[in-house]
């Protein structure tokens, strides 16, 4: 199967972190902008967005948390108990609720609006979603976000929070996390199996 997405971490990541991690075979294929418009305009895209994940019959398929929840499936990266499955479900949805905060700040085009966008995200949302993942790991009790094994759950936050505290985002602090030790701990674990599985 090939994972088409750009040659960024975006939505891609915790997709190809997922199959390497499940030494799932695959190929990563990346392309920019203008190949991206061309596969669009050609009708390539179900959704007309990538990712998309082309399996070896030719299928198309398409959503970036479909497709994560399908790698996990096959990666092994889901528990075996249905309610901390539920619970891993949980926290891939409460990822897309504050991305989807952030994706408006990002295509609005006023300066002014979008530094209060921002600025209500870091004071309010952002404070709100880390005291959430603070109670998940204290729930797990054994250093991840579920259970007692690192899930697709991981994988999904940890990008979204690297994004937050990356620098590109205007008016976001980028020393957010620095009064939550125990995610930056999480993440240090984290980022420690995806290097492991990157070889």
């Amino acid at each position: 199967m090939r994972l088409v997405y750009f040659d960024f971490p975006g939505r891609g990541e915790a997709i190809r972190d997922a199959l390497r991690l499940g030494a799932v075979s695959f190929e990563d294929e990346r392309i920019g902008h203008e190949e991206f418009r061309a596969r669009r305009a050609a009708g390539a895209l179900p959704f007309d967005v990538l990712p998309v994940l082309v399996l070896d019959d030719g299928t198309v398929l398409s959503q970036s948390n479909a497709i994560l929840r399908f790698a996990a499936a096959r990666a092994g990266l889901v528990p075996a108990d249905p309610i901390e499955a539920l619970r891993v479900d949980e926290l891939l949805d409460a990822a897309e609720d504050y991305g989807g905060r952030l994706s408006v700040s990002i295509r609005i085009q006023d300066e002014a609006v979008r530094a209060a966008l921002r600025a209500e995200l870091a004071q309010r949302w952002l404070p709100q979603w880390f005291a959430i993942l603070e109670r998940s790991l204290a729930a797990s009790g054994r250093g991840w976000l579920v259970g007692g094994a690192l899930t697709v759950a991981d994988l999904k936050v940890v990008h979204a929070l690297d994004k937050l505290v990356s620098g590109t985002l205007t008016g976001i602090p980028t020393d957010l996390l620095a009064a939550h030790p125990a995610l930056e701990a999480w993440r240090a674990r984290v980022h420690a199996a995806r290097r492991a599985a990157q070889g």
